[in-house]
Protein backbone atom coordinates (compact mmCIF):
# COMPACT_ATOMS: atom_id res chain seq x y z
CA UNK A 1 0.00 0.00 0.00
CA UNK A 2 1.28 3.37 -1.40
CA UNK A 3 1.29 6.43 1.25
CA UNK A 4 -0.71 9.56 -0.49
CA UNK A 5 2.17 11.64 -0.55
CA UNK A 6 3.82 8.50 -2.79
CA UNK A 7 0.32 8.29 -4.98
CA UNK A 8 0.85 12.80 -5.58
CA UNK A 9 3.79 11.97 -6.29
CA UNK A 10 3.62 9.18 -9.22
CA UNK A 11 0.46 11.36 -10.57
CA UNK A 12 2.48 14.22 -11.16
CA UNK A 13 5.45 12.22 -12.73
CA UNK A 14 2.80 10.56 -15.23
CA UNK A 15 1.61 14.08 -16.31
CA UNK A 16 4.88 15.55 -16.77
CA UNK A 17 6.82 13.01 -18.43
CA UNK A 18 5.68 13.58 -22.92
CA UNK A 19 4.03 10.64 -24.11
CA UNK A 20 6.90 10.05 -26.61
CA UNK A 21 9.34 9.24 -23.80
CA UNK A 22 9.30 5.32 -22.25
CA UNK A 23 9.56 4.73 -19.06
CA UNK A 24 8.62 2.59 -16.27
CA UNK A 25 8.36 2.46 -12.52
CA UNK A 26 10.97 0.15 -11.13
CA UNK A 27 11.75 -1.10 -8.00
CA UNK A 28 9.73 -1.43 -4.81
CA UNK A 29 7.48 0.80 -5.79
CA UNK A 30 6.38 -0.89 -8.78
CA UNK A 31 6.31 -4.02 -6.53
CA UNK A 32 3.55 -2.15 -3.88
CA UNK A 33 1.44 -0.95 -7.32
CA UNK A 34 1.22 -4.67 -7.98
CA UNK A 35 0.31 -6.11 -4.84
CA UNK A 36 3.44 -7.02 -3.35
CA UNK A 37 3.61 -6.64 0.47
CA UNK A 38 6.57 -4.05 0.48
CA UNK A 39 6.63 -0.35 1.61
CA UNK A 40 8.96 2.17 -0.67
CA UNK A 41 11.33 4.78 0.18
CA UNK A 42 11.28 6.17 -3.25
CA UNK A 43 10.79 5.95 -6.47
CA UNK A 44 12.65 4.76 -9.03
CA UNK A 45 12.50 5.13 -12.89
CA UNK A 46 13.40 3.58 -15.55
CA UNK A 47 13.98 5.02 -18.99
CA UNK A 48 16.73 4.79 -21.72
CA UNK A 49 19.63 6.78 -22.01
CA UNK A 50 17.43 9.70 -24.14
CA UNK A 51 14.52 9.18 -21.78
CA UNK A 52 16.68 9.77 -18.73
CA UNK A 53 17.26 13.60 -20.14
CA UNK A 54 13.95 14.13 -21.24
CA UNK A 55 12.40 13.27 -17.84
CA UNK A 56 15.18 15.83 -16.86
CA UNK A 57 13.72 18.43 -18.71
CA UNK A 58 10.39 17.45 -17.51
CA UNK A 59 10.87 17.13 -14.11
CA UNK A 60 13.74 19.67 -13.82
CA UNK A 61 12.35 22.09 -11.20
CA UNK A 62 12.53 19.22 -8.73
CA UNK A 63 15.98 18.41 -9.77
CA UNK A 64 18.73 17.23 -6.77
CA UNK A 65 21.32 15.87 -9.17
CA UNK A 66 21.55 16.11 -12.74
CA UNK A 67 21.33 13.05 -14.90
CA UNK A 68 25.31 11.86 -15.49
CA UNK A 69 26.94 8.34 -16.65
CA UNK A 70 27.19 6.72 -13.39
CA UNK A 71 28.93 3.67 -12.29
CA UNK A 72 30.05 2.20 -9.27
CA UNK A 73 30.54 -1.71 -7.97
CA UNK A 74 26.56 -2.36 -8.38
CA UNK A 75 25.12 -0.01 -11.04
CA UNK A 76 26.14 1.69 -14.30
CA UNK A 77 23.49 3.50 -15.57
CA UNK A 78 22.41 7.14 -16.48
CA UNK A 79 21.66 8.44 -13.22
CA UNK A 80 20.19 11.54 -11.74
CA UNK A 81 17.75 12.15 -8.53
CA UNK A 82 14.68 14.63 -7.81
CA UNK A 83 12.94 15.41 -4.59
CA UNK A 84 9.35 15.86 -5.57
CA UNK A 85 6.79 16.45 -2.37
CA UNK A 86 9.62 14.94 -0.24
CA UNK A 87 9.56 11.93 -2.24
CA UNK A 88 13.34 11.12 -3.22
CA UNK A 89 13.04 9.80 -7.10
CA UNK A 90 15.90 8.16 -8.97
CA UNK A 91 16.14 8.55 -12.83
CA UNK A 92 18.01 5.75 -14.44
CA UNK A 93 18.65 5.31 -18.05
CA UNK A 94 20.40 2.03 -19.53
CA UNK A 95 20.65 0.30 -16.37
CA UNK A 96 23.39 -2.33 -16.08
CA UNK A 97 23.46 -4.30 -12.33
CA UNK A 98 26.12 -6.61 -11.33
CA UNK A 99 24.75 -9.43 -9.78
CA UNK A 100 26.72 -12.36 -8.87
CA UNK A 101 29.82 -11.12 -10.20
CA UNK A 102 28.74 -10.81 -13.33
CA UNK A 103 26.95 -7.68 -15.67
CA UNK A 104 23.33 -8.11 -16.25
CA UNK A 105 21.68 -7.39 -19.34
CA UNK A 106 20.64 -3.24 -20.19
CA UNK A 107 17.60 -2.81 -18.80
CA UNK A 108 15.28 0.08 -20.18
CA UNK A 109 11.70 -0.09 -21.14
CA UNK A 110 12.58 -1.59 -24.40
CA UNK A 111 14.72 -4.92 -22.97
CA UNK A 112 12.31 -5.66 -19.63
CA UNK A 113 8.39 -6.46 -19.49
CA UNK A 114 6.05 -3.66 -19.17
CA UNK A 115 2.77 -3.70 -17.60
CA UNK A 116 0.30 -0.80 -16.87
CA UNK A 117 -1.16 -0.56 -13.79
CA UNK A 118 -4.17 1.97 -12.54
CA UNK A 119 -3.71 4.48 -9.65
CA UNK A 120 -6.90 6.41 -9.03
CA UNK A 121 -7.75 6.36 -12.76
CA UNK A 122 -4.21 6.90 -14.15
CA UNK A 123 -2.17 4.32 -16.10
CA UNK A 124 1.40 4.03 -14.93
CA UNK A 125 3.84 1.80 -16.70
CA UNK A 126 5.52 -0.33 -14.14
CA UNK A 127 8.10 -3.04 -14.57
CA UNK A 128 6.47 -6.30 -14.22
CA UNK A 129 6.86 -8.37 -11.15
CA UNK A 130 7.94 -11.33 -13.69
CA UNK A 131 11.18 -9.36 -14.87
CA UNK A 132 11.77 -8.05 -11.40
CA UNK A 133 12.03 -11.55 -10.28
CA UNK A 134 14.30 -12.35 -13.33
CA UNK A 135 16.49 -9.96 -12.89
CA UNK A 136 16.90 -10.97 -9.27
CA UNK A 137 15.72 -7.99 -7.82
CA UNK A 138 12.07 -9.09 -6.19
CA UNK A 139 14.23 -11.96 -4.00
CA UNK A 140 16.69 -9.48 -3.12
CA UNK A 141 14.27 -6.66 -2.23
CA UNK A 142 11.55 -9.28 0.11
CA UNK A 143 15.00 -10.63 2.12
CA UNK A 144 15.69 -6.88 2.90
CA UNK A 145 12.11 -6.86 4.23
CA UNK A 146 12.25 -9.59 6.58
Amino acid sequence: MLNPTFVEVLKLISENIPSNIKWAVDGSTSLALQGIDVTPRDIDILTDHEGAIGIQESLKKYNVVPISHSSNEKYDSYFGTFKVKGIRVEVMGDLRVLRSGKWGILQNPSTVDIANTNLEGISIPVVSVKSQTESGYLSERLKRRD
